[in-house]
């Protein structure tokens, strides 16, 4: 199993820039992963699963891939996660040369975690119909891999189409660039997987058991079979501790049912320190717990 630092929410109250400190200390003390979401703006509202809002409309959400970038510089191991990012915002030639780019800084440590997310005021303000951003999403990752693919490159989607056009740098392969896959776990989003998706980061909400994480990765993982894929592969991340209790307790509360489940990454926010220094005692002890379960085997 593998730990995620999640950076986005952390150290309110200190410049932005200091997440590449944090980011270089969580790599040092031993994280495997570090991860944001986003959201691009943001408004007073809540999605409907949710008893409050998840998110202050305030907080403060850096850019991940313009993050990442910075990140990669300053780091040498540690893969650069999106969990998540809301590919149906962006066109979809500007992420393809965008997460190539971060690609290439980080000598190919970017993993893109996608979903749809679910503000709708955040859709309006970017111009894309939130009724389809379903639509917009798989045409976006659909793109991107054309353009991963081969260049010149053409595409011809609902909502995207190019021909004979050329996006460079880019990986050597496709999947160079790993996309998971976040959210509710319809037919719609096993599917995705199953076809092209490298990961799954369940949508937890306190309704969720890790009984019902198991049986979702269990549905992907019969899809994975059932397009010749390999079920092994698959990674899920989920984010831990679920509801803000202490890392150290839930960690071995909940361990076995997590392994059982499927899960192979956590990525854990921290919320308290307001600045390096003071996550910094936090980090190493998280890093120090986690040691005797980084060898863990998930089943496949």
């Amino acid at each position: 199993m593998r730990l995620g630092l999640y950076l986005t929410s952390m150290i309110q109250a200190s410049p932005v820039r200091d997440l590449v400190e944090l980011g270089r200390l969580a790599e040092d003390l031993g994280f495997d992963d570090l991860c944001m979401g986003e959201h691009v703006v943001a408004a007073a509202a809540k999605p409907a699963w949710a008893p409050r809002a998840p998110h202050s409309p305030t907080e403060t959400f850096p850019e991940p891939l313009t993050t990442f970038a910075a990140l990669a510089m300053a780091t040498q191991r540690v893969r650069l996660v999106t969990c998540i990012l809301i590919a149906p915002l962006r066109p979809a030639a500007l992420l393809a040369k965008t997460a190539a780019t971060v690609h290439a800084l980080s000598n190919g440590r970017l993993v893109l975690g996608v979903s749809v997310s679910w503000m709708e005021p955040e859709y309006a303000a970017l111009g894309i119909p939130f009724e389809e951003r379903g639509t917009y999403l798989e045409d976006v990752v659909g793109a991107c891999r054309a353009l991963w693919s081969s260049s010149p490159a053409s595409f011809a989607g609902r909502t995207v189409q190019f021909k004979d056009v050329y996006c460079e740098p880019r990986p050597q392969h496709p999947d160079d660039i790993p996309f998971w896959f976040g959210g509710i776990c319809t037919p719609r989003l096993v599917r995705r997987v199953a076809q092209y998706g490298q990961g799954f980061l369940p949508h937890l909400n306190p309704q969720n058991t890790w009984d019902q994480v198991a049986s979702e990765t269990a549905r992907i993982k019969d899809a994975m079979r059932a397009v010749g894929r390999d079920p092994s592969t698959l990674e899920v991340g989920v984010r831990f501790p679920p509801y803000g209790q202490p890392f150290e307790q839930q960690l071995e509360a909940d361990m076995d049912q997590m392994l059982a489940a499927g899960v192979t990454q956590l990525y854990c926010p921290l919320r308290a320190p307001q600045t390096v220094a003071e996550a910094a005692p936090i980090l190493e002890k998280m890093a120090r717990t986690f040691e005797r379960y980084r060898q863990v085997a998930t089943p496949a």
